[in-house]
């Protein structure tokens, strides 16, 4: 062979030879020192740290016939069949290209077969790729193997190895190789095969190299092949530029270039991820070890231009999009669109963008600099409503129910213009933080001021003036229960009130009751009357107000005591009767609503007895949609004759076409056999 690969020209052939491995070095040169080798080995780590040189190391001093300090001579006949290739005490096994049931039982055939060396190693290479039924297989001899034999299994995905085969071993795990000892052993070997290698060289090698002893040493034959390093790829620092600069043009270029020469997006965005990755984590003072001088260099030309909100905001965009790499039909674009969000923060609307937009301002007034004068946002329009006087702002029933003990001349306030003398204004949205009761005044402003001028008094010192008659929302006028005790609310010391030109004015004010109870104010809902003696509310006044009053009470009970009839009034008891004894049953849950709604409609506290019997029908009743037949009394079974009883005249119409009859516009559709 004219020429052989670095790597495979220098593979350790001691266990003093390893680099970076001190603690599976220790653990297994004392094992052969102090004969504890143990039967089985499970050897772990990633690609080109050791792990079949490991291997081959302890064959070699196993059967070696002079160790020393349990490292092998290398000279002894042994030493140098293993050296080789050409010894009987190693077999090496490529589990996976033999990973089937059978190669592993031609293995176990031959293992106790003896060799001419004093132990025999059997070495499983990618042990994780063996089948389920070749790892059970192995299971009875690994555990026992016979006292010759040793096996080293050798894996670079350890949590794909089942628990029984790694609880029959001994785990050693090999890790990367720290970046000042690769650096040191390319500086060696480089030295010892002659070979021209400057220190921009090596940094590139042990970069690419990334802790593997056998990537860094052959990309150091790519780079002797090539007479130096070619065609450096700088998108990664272009990248970091652009971020830390905020501009989206340079990202953009950057990633053009790349893709020109034949980078993949993917591995365009992995190296801007890694080298982001130690930005952020030099910034936290947890530098890797494997970190070379080319990347601690430019680690260190952004550690104080890129925080850590910025360094996790755009991990975490660009890690998105590697992931939606895989089902885009361009992977550039997704790329591209990452770069933008990250190097133009107006073009992200995320919370994590505008999080970051925050912190550049608050650098940016920390450090003193000048930031751009933002225009005052337009005022947001005043509700008319917020400048009206506040006794002109409330309901018209809140309005009512204030007292008038000093007359006081009402002020006249401006009606707020409208857009139109028909539509009421619109309500403030929820957005800009209106009131629902700012909203109910600014609908009834117009009914309010087309009233006013006709129902405004005439400036005199009338007490009568001063105190509006009670209305409801919408300009309708009061009941006349509400009328006829309105008196008591306002003193009236002259007796000629005055004037109320306006129509829908209120009837004419009547007597008040002779006990003058005190005024009540009214509530925001349904107005309600003064308290009124039990005595003075009758019968015929209740069947008047009876269907008005169920009105506004809940569905299940305005339903049922319509059907009621108000028979007598005894006192404080109101006598209703219902139709049968169901019915009063089920009207028992809804009694005190109603009692409630008598109370707040007619002024007093009523109880309400109900029974079953014969009594006007509902519709017969003030207030009932539409007279309905009278009822007749059932008739008596045995009075009917069957023979007076004649059949329905049906026709010649089907069923189908009688329910087409029923059902007006429905279309009958044959249906094919």
């Amino acid at each position: 062979m004219a020429y052989q690969s670095l790597y495979r020209r220098y593979r350790p052939q001691t266990f003093s030879d390893m680099r970076g491995q001190e603690h599976v070095v220790k653990a297994l040169r004392n094992a052969v020192r102090d004969d504890r080798v143990g039967h089985a080995y499970l050897l772990s780590g990633p690609r080109g740290t050791g792990k079949t040189t490991a291997a081959r190391v302890l064959a070699k001093v196993l059967n070696c016939e002079n160790p020393v300090d349990g490292e092998p001579d290398g000279t002894c006949a042994s030493c140098v069949s293993i050296e080789s290739g050409t010894s009987f005490d190693l077999h090496e096994l490529d589990a996976a290209s033999n990973n089937k049931v059978d190669d592993i039982r031609d293995l176990l055939s031959k293992v106790a077969l003896g060799t001419p060396g004093r132990t025999k190693v059997y070495l499983l290479d990618e042990v994780h790729m063996l089948t389920s039924g070749a790892e059970n297989a192995l299971l009875k001899t690994l555990e026992e193997p016979p006292d010759h034999v040793v096996f080293v299994l050798a894996t670079t995905e350890p949590h794909k190895v089942v628990p029984t085969i790694r609880s029959r071993t001994q785990q050693l795990e090999l890790t990367l190789i720290p970046a000042d000892q690769m650096a040191d052993l390319v500086r060696e070997i480089a030295a010892d095969a002659g070979l021209e290698v400057d220190e921009a060289a090596v940094g590139h090698v042990v970069k690419v190299g990334g802790g593997s002893a056998r990537d860094t040493l052959s990309a150091l034959d790519q780079v002797v092949a090539a007479g130096g390093v070619a065609d450096v790829d700088n998108s990664t620092a272009d990248l970091l530029e652009a971020v830390a600069a905020q501009d989206a043009g340079r990202a953009l270029q950057a990633i053009e270039s790349a893709t020109s020469r034949g980078a993949d997006p993917r591995r365009i965005g992995e190296g801007f991820v890694d080298a982001l990755r130690t930005v952020f984590l030099v910034k936290m003072n947890a530098a890797p070890a494997r970190l070379s001088e080319p990347e601690r260099a430019l680690a260190d030309q952004y550690l104080q231009r890129l925080s850590p909100a910025t360094i996790t905001r755009s991990l975490e965009i660009v890690g998105r999009s590697l992931v939606e790499m895989r089902q885009a039909p361009d992977p550039r674009i997704d790329l591209e669109v990452a770069f933008v969000k990250i190097a133009s923060l107006q073009t992200d609307t995320s919370a994590a963008g505008l999080a970051a937009r925050v912190e550049q301002l608050e650098a940016r007034l920390a450090g003193g600099a000048p930031v751009p004068a933002v225009a005052p946002a337009p005022a947001a329009p005043t509700e008319p409503v917020a400048v009206e006087p506040e006794p002109v702002a409330q309901a018209p029933a809140a309005a009512a129910a204030q007292p008038a003990p000093t007359p006081q001349p009402t002020p006249t306030p401006q009606p707020a213009p409208q857009p139109a003398p028909t539509a009421p204004p619109a309500a403030p949205p929820a957005s800009s933080g209106g009131r629902p009761a700012d909203a109910a005044r600014a609908a009834l402003r117009p009914r309010q001021d087309k009233e006013k001028p006709a129902a405004a008094p005439a400036p005199a010192p009338a007490p009568s003036a001063a105190a509006p008659s009670p209305q409801r929302p919408g300009g309708a006028p009061p009941p006349p229960s509400m009328r006829n005790e309105a008196s008591p609310q306002a003193p009236a010391p002259a007796p000629t009130p005055a004037p109320e030109p306006a129509a829908p004015a209120p009837a004419p004010v009547e007597a008040a009751p002779p006990q003058a109870p005190a005024p009540e104010p009214v509530g925001q809902q349904a107005p309600a009357t003064p308290a009124a003696q039990p005595g003075s509310i009758t019968a015929e006044r209740l069947r008047d107000g009876w269907a008005g009053m169920l009105d506004g009470q809940s569905t299940p009970a305005r339903a049922r005591f319509l059907a009621g009839h108000v028979d007598t009034v005894d006192g404080d008891t109101i006598h209703l009767v219902l139709p049968t004894e169901s019915q009063v049953k089920r009207c028992e849950p809804y009694r005190a609503e109603v009692e409630a709604a008598i109370a707040q409609s007619f002024g007093a506290t009523m109880t309400i007895s109900m029974r079953a019997g014969e009594g006007p029908p509902p519709s017969s009743m003030p207030g009932s949609a539409k007279p309905a037949a009278p009822v007749e009394p059932p008739q008596d079974e045995s009075e009917i004759d069957i023979n007076d009883l004649t059949d329905a005249d049906v026709g010649n119409a089907s069923v189908v076409e009688r329910i087409a009859d029923v059902f007006p516009g429905a279309e009958v559709l044959e249906q094919e056999s």
